[in-house]
């Protein structure tokens, strides 16, 4: 009976060591890890998600930087898609569209409508099988748009593209500030 007590506090004890060495060594890596800001027109977001290197922001928090008006709808068509319009005065209007199945796309429109003028600036790639309506995201290409949180962020460079900004990043070990400008 001795010997199973000792035994159990044994074990008992590596886990723990083990545990704790974990634990302290991945607060080192976490600590090392260099944050993310977003500097967008003055407006200074810290909500950034990072996804296989590519910064990500709140749609939301974006479009109130930009002074932009963003409406939602849900449209049913094959599938639900979640549309998002972003509309400013003189400024281009940016509709988000998709869904976690199928992904989503980023749009400059030209007009109010949709039009041949409009500029796609992302759009995922899909595995569609032949002669069939049924397609499903490319999930290995995919690095549009991602819902996560209960909120849809997306990517700081296809949105500065899409809006027509400047982006330049400043880098020290401990924080990296991606800033967007109007040109």
């Amino acid at each position: 009976m001795t010997f199973r007590k000792i035994s159990l506090f044994a074990l008992t004890s590596v886990l723990l060591a083990t545990s704790l060495i974990w634990s302290s060594e991945q607060a080192d890596v976490d600590a090392a890890a260099p944050s993310y800001s977003v500097n967008v027109a003055g407006t200074l977001m810290n909500d950034v998600y990072i996804r296989q290197g590519k910064a990500y922001v709140p749609l939301q928090g974006l479009a109130e930087a930009l002074g932009y008006e963003i409406s939602y709808s849900l449209q049913a068509e094959l599938d639900h898609f979640h549309q998002y319009d972003l509309k400013a005065p003189s400024a281009p209007h940016i509709s988000v569209w998709g869904n976690a199945s199928r992904g989503y796309t980023i749009v400059r429109k030209a007009t109010q409508e949709m039009s041949v003028n409009d500029i796609n600036i992302y759009e995922p790639e899909l595995l569609c099988p032949e002669a069939s309506d049924s397609c499903k995201l490319d999930e290995s290409k995919y690095e549009g748009p991602v819902f996560t949180k209960n909120t849809l962020y997306v990517p700081v460079r296809d949105m500065a593209k899409a809006f027509n900004l400047k982006l330049t990043i400043s880098r020290t070990k401990k924080e990296h500030v991606i800033d967007l400008s109007r040109n």
